[in-house]
């Protein structure tokens, strides 16, 4: 089976996989599984595949035959260190864990469909490398302290339509609805709805092309996660936990 060469040359089985599984994830939250439930999951299938993905990388056997199963949905450079997959799921857990219930499921998504997104988008039709924009704008010696290699503008560009799709869905579900004191149902208005899926796009384009040691499984949910938990507060926006 092929391995991925490098963070930006993905194969396409690696980009469903997240795709598939983020929104799975979602709906089994949604539909199926109470918060103590999916995050129990959730947290038992991370530390059985971090406990694998650290084996592996001692044991060299072990390492070729897990290699052998889940190569297509990892990088080259991961041969020997820890699967991206593992990162994956420790946001996952953050949101299932942590994240009221609506700010969740948009992380969750957001997660699941912007970087895949981004990355299809921009290998086929991307032309413009942000590090060209800025060199346009900003004089060299001034120049950002953004790393953003091969990333163009046109895939981050899909890659926020991505994430503010999440947001929508996210934000206009049945789920969103917040039961008042007085036992009336409060939803979100239009505009929250669009300010919320914003801010959210946003914050998750910016985490996903900002450098870091973290990974982009990783800092992607935890940030748009965060910032759009506070904005909601700051707003006044009510939100359910359970």
């Amino acid at each position: 089976m092929p391995i991925l060469k490098s963070r930006f040359d993905e194969h396409l089985s690696r980009k469903f996989f997240h795709v598939v599984s983020g929104t799975a994830v979602a709906y089994t939250f949604l539909y199926f599984l109470d918060r103590k439930s999916a995050a129990f999951v959730i947290l038992g299938c991370t530390i059985v595949f971090a406990s694998i993905d650290l084996a592996r990388i001692r044991v060299a056997l072990l390492n070729q035959w897990v290699l052998r199963i889940y190569g297509p949905l990892m990088r080259s450079e991961e041969n020997d260190q820890p699967s991206a997959q593992v990162y994956y799921l420790l946001g996952l857990c953050w949101a299932l864990i942590a994240l009221p219930k609506i700010v969740a499921v948009q992380a969750i998504l957001t997660l699941a469909w912007m970087d895949p997104v981004a990355g299809a988008y921009g290998v086929r039709f991307g032309k413009t490398r942000w590090n060209s924009v800025f060199r346009f704008f900003i004089p060299e010696e001034r120049q950002i302290p953004l790393s953003l290699g091969a990333k163009t503008v046109e895939g981050s560009t899909a890659g926020f339509f991505a994430a503010f799709l999440a947001g929508v869905i996210a934000w206009t579900g049945r789920w969103a609805a917040f039961r008042l004191e007085s036992g009336e149902l409060r939803w979100p208005t239009p505009m929250e709805i669009a300010v919320m899926s914003g801010i959210g796009a946003v914050v998750a384009v910016i985490a996903e092309a900002w450098p870091s040691q973290w990974d982009d499984n990783a800092k992607i949910p935890f940030w748009t996660g965060l910032i759009v938990w506070g904005a909601a507060l700051l707003m006044g926006i009510p939100l359910s936990y359970l």
